[in-house]
């Protein structure tokens, strides 16, 4: 346009002033002055005509509806309100838009890296109408519908995959998908949701699991109180979502990390009432309760809970373990890892008839408990017994004597191999293989089971995390066990 009316200064400002007169209160930059002017200046020179010929009013007013064009009414173009297109480019949410922010939001657009900080650069210098670095809301939505380097990017604020992505990348709470070694400062079972620590305010859920950090009660090995944050830490590593085996998605089912039940390592008596108290407040809102120690003495707490969950009626056990832990005292002592079955029974908590013993190994201090533990109505099948039947077999005879009653399902990890699962507080070589255990547990399908708990591991003495991983594994095929009889929330 300069160039044609070279000879004509007048009609040059007279055009001026019509510009000025049509944008007198409308917030427009220079360049955007410029580029309208360009395109109309080549339309014109396109199509042999000039500004004589035009006419310097319909040349002001090409030139007005292109600067003031909304960018909005092109086509393919949508309309997206200002507001939501800030909070889209306000990636840290801190109610200003900065260079950070666009550079993350331009390369989630698709810019190629090397043009990311140019075109970040033109943003803001074209935005950020008070030259401070940030471009506030109110300078955004004044600059929203009419600034040439956002226009490309309108569409963008509309893709739910880039919105999604964004989330999952940059979300407030942070990336959803976070490496298997990045744990922050706390670790839940299976990355669970934490569970609120006052029963007031806690949900209704399908299973929640807790810790017990407790092995006062242990008579050899010391330790197992580190085991619940071991199992954590492995438990990273599970994909917890589906289980192939049972065809079922856990993914939208109400499942939580409770916490660990904090026992006093001085007094076990009080300490049995914490942790039985701990977990009956937890059956209070959730259906299934699943506990990992720490010492046998987990088991007795566990069972008082199901106990009084049960509407005070004993429940079935299903104890897998190398030994019997059914006897009354220990060094003169009632209270012990050996003798917490004992204990339950004595208050009403194992309905024995329905109730066995898998997995019994290793050589004892007589008979006596063998044939006390068979007259009081326990199904006793010794490791021996197992090989020679195989998993499948034994859990049918398991579910036969068991029916349709309440179930707990008992791991004491010293029913496994030593030299497989070394972490064990009390080992006893010739143990179960990991594959054998999870084999009969998974043909358990159809009990009635309510809970369960692992037991015994003590992390010291474990090797590249194995026994770990074999304790995260099993307490989970007994979520998978009790869950499988919950319906979906999401059904």
């Amino acid at each position: 346009l300069k160039n044609n009316m070279a000879d004509q200064p007048a009609e040059k400002e007279r055009l001026m002033a019509l510009l000025e007169g049509k944008m007198a209160d409308k917030d427009i930059k220079d360049s955007d002055l410029k580029i309208s002017m360009e395109k109309i200046a080549k339309t014109l020179g396109e199509n042999g005509l000039t500004v004589s010929i035009v006419g310097i009013t319909s040349i002001a007013g090409l030139v007005s509806s292109e600067v003031l064009r909304d960018p909005k009414k092109n086509k393919g173009e949508q309309d997206i309100p200002a507001d939501e297109a800030f909070e889209l480019f306000d990636v840290d949410g801190d109610g200003l838009i900065q260079k950070l922010d666009l550079e993350v939001f331009l390369k989630l657009a698709g810019v190629n890296f090397d043009d990311v900080d140019e075109q970040a650069n033109t943003i803001i210098d074209e935005t950020d109408s008070n030259k401070d670095g940030r471009i506030s809301r109110t300078e955004w939505r004044k600059k929203w519908n009419s600034v040439e380097s956002l226009r490309q990017f309108r569409n963008k604020v509309s893709d739910e995959k880039l919105k999604a992505n964004m989330v999952a990348k940059y979300g407030q709470e942070g990336p959803k998908h976070i490496p298997l070694y990045a744990f922050g400062n706390k670790m839940s079972f299976y990355r669970l949701p934490s569970y609120p620590t006052l029963p007031k305010d806690r949900p209704e859920a399908d299973c929640v699991f807790f810790g017990c950090p407790f092995d006062a009660s242990s008579t050899y090995r010391m330790g197992a109180r580190f085991g619940p944050a071991a199992v954590r830490r492995a438990s990273q590593m599970t994909n917890f979502n589906y289980a192939p085996w049972i065809g079922r998605d856990f993914s939208k089912m109400r499942i939580f990390d409770a916490g660990d039940a904090a026992a006093t390592p001085f007094d076990i008596e009080t300490a049995m009432d914490q942790v039985s108290l701990y977990a009956k407040k937890l059956w209070n809102t959730s259906k299934t309760v699943i506990g990992i120690g720490g010492d046998h003495a987990l088991t007795w707490c566990l069972l008082r809970a199901a106990r009084d969950f049960n509407n005070d009626q004993p429940v079935a056990l299903v104890h897998l373990d190398s030994h019997l832990d059914t006897g009354d005292e220990y060094h003169g002592n009632k209270f012990s890892h050996g003798t917490a079955l004992r204990r339950a029974m004595d208050q009403g908590c194992v309905d024995i008839g329905r109730s066995t013993h898998i997995g019994i190994h290793g050589s004892m201090g007589s008979v006596d408990l063998m044939e006390e533990d068979k007259e009081k109505g326990w199904l006793t099948i010794t490791l021996d017994d197992f090989v020679e039947k195989g998993p499948l077999e034994v859990a049918k005879i398991v579910k036969e004597r068991i029916g349709d009653a309440p179930t707990i399902i008992s791991f004491d990890v010293d029913v496994l191999e030593p030299g497989e699962c070394p972490g064990i507080g009390f080992p006893e070589p010739g143990g179960m293989r990991c594959r054998e255990l999870f084999s009969f547990l998974r043909a358990l399908k159809g009990l009635n089971v309510i809970g369960g708990e692992v037991n015994e591991f003590t992390p010291e003495y474990d090797s590249n995390e194995v026994t770990a991983h074999a304790c995260a594994q099993g307490a989970y095929e007994i979520m998978c066990l009790a869950l499988d009889n919950v319906e979906d929330p999401a059904e």
